[in-house]
């Protein structure tokens, strides 16, 4: 089930999680100097918020190009009902990537107009 003759479905989908790799660890790093810079008390749920969001970092930027090699390289290895389950494995999880970083680019342009409010035109 090879693409062109050389990248198969599951390589493909390597390819793709590497290219959005970066993007969405920015977005980590991001929502973490928000969580720690924006607020001045320190309750049990923003430091426990915090503690899950360092480990998400870690996973994006670890995980997500350990996982691209393993399948860019090693996915021509895979039979082809296991290079399907894997393609759509992948589809699902930058689904997730994709919806996770627009929430968090929506969140931030919502913080930065809530703390440069200007004159509104009716």
């Amino acid at each position: 089930m090879n693409l062109f003759g050389t990248v198969n479905l599951a390589s493909l989908i390597g390819i793709i999680i590497y290219l959005i790799w970066l993007p969405v660890a920015v977005a980590a790093v991001m929502q973490i100097r928000f969580l720690i810079g924006c607020r001045k008390e320190r309750t049990a749920a923003i430091i426990f918020a915090t503690i899950l969001q360092f480990i998400h970092l870690f996973a994006r930027l670890f995980g997500l190009p350990l996982i691209a090699g393993i399948l860019f390289f090693q996915g021509w290895k895979l039979e082809p009902i296991f290079v399907f389950a894997f393609f759509f494995l992948g589809l699902g999880y930058l689904s997730e990537l994709v919806m996770n970083f627009k929430n968090q680019l929506d969140a931030l342009h919502l913080r930065k107009n809530l703390s440069n409010p200007q004159a509104r035109s009716i």
